[in-house]
């Protein structure tokens, strides 16, 4: 693909900013941790899978990166195969993970490299929001899907950027997400969906929009940046990533995590995840 103005640029930086073995590295580095709130994070979001699909499952992490999901579902015991762009990426993840099997494969979200019906379920993760036409991915996964099969996804809400904007002006660029489609940089770009939209894509690919919930309250949200600005929103950042290494803030942080934050209306959160399931 050509690079130029507007999307198509958006779509090609971002196809391609994490084929090199420089960027691959880092990414591992800054994705491994097994002891923040972002792991924790990502392991309740795994779990959406996990409690829909069968012991033994096979299972397609797209987009898979350096692993992160693809090594913990093989720790769980499923068939899981793994997919990315960048063989630089793919060429992090040991695949002696287990006790599940772990196959990688290079290849486009767009354009999967796998025959109909292949997998019971398909997870993706910190993938679907970096492009606007995010439903073309959506519909490549449920041709993957076997019949009754799951499709967990995250986005990021366009309620909580809406919420943000009535309370204060938003820093996108120090916020790190920025929904606007020309406005910012290509690297900074994050597309943002409405229940409405989820559902249209779900309904196009031939999918039940099952479950949609907020995912980090206090990991990523839009409002608290809008609020405090760049510099309080950074100290607010610092300050959570002290919390959780106290024992007693990290137990009450999961429990709101658990409990209270996916029982919030979706413009509390930045974060999303929609679960849906492919219909016999």
């Amino acid at each position: 693909m050509t690079p130029n103005t507007g999307l198509d640029a958006v779509k090609h930086f971002k196809s391609t900013a994490w084929t090199s073995a420089e960027r691959a590295q880092v990414y591992d580095r800054n994705t491994n941790s097994t002891s923040d709130l972002t792991h924790f994070l990502t392991t309740e979001f795994i779990g959406a899978l996990q409690q829909r699909i069968a012991p033994g499952s096979a299972v397609l992490d797209l987009g898979c990166g350096t692993g992160v999901l693809t090594k913990a579902l093989a720790m769980l015991g499923h068939d899981v195969t793994g997919v990315d762009i960048s063989q630089a990426m793919l060429d992090q993840i040991d695949t002696g993970t287990g006790p599940g099997r772990i196959t990688l494969r290079q290849g486009n979200v767009f354009a999967l490299p796998f025959a109909d019906a292949s997998f019971d379920g398909v997870i993706t993760r910190w993938v679907i929001p970096h492009f606007r036409d995010w439903p073309g991915i959506v519909r490549e996964a449920a041709r993957v899907l076997r019949p009754g099969g799951t499709l967990v996804i995250d986005h990021t809400s366009r309620a909580n950027y809406a919420l943000a904007a009535r309370e204060a002006v938003l820093d996108h660029t120090a916020f790190g997400y920025d929904p606007r489609v020309r406005g910012g940089d290509a690297n900074g770009f994050y597309a943002a969906a409405t229940v409405d939209e989820l559902q249209l894509a779900a309904d196009s690919a031939g999918l039940e929009l099952v479950d949609v919930a907020p995912l980090g309250f206090f990991r990523q949200n839009a409002v608290f940046a809008a609020v405090l600005g760049a510099e309080g929103h950074a100290a607010y950042r610092k300050a959570v990533d002290a919390f959780w290494q106290d024992p007693g803030a990290r137990a009450f942080i999961q429990w709101f995590e658990r409990h209270v934050t996916r029982a919030l209306p979706l413009e509390m959160a930045n974060g999303m995840a929609a679960v849906m399931k492919k219909r016999a």
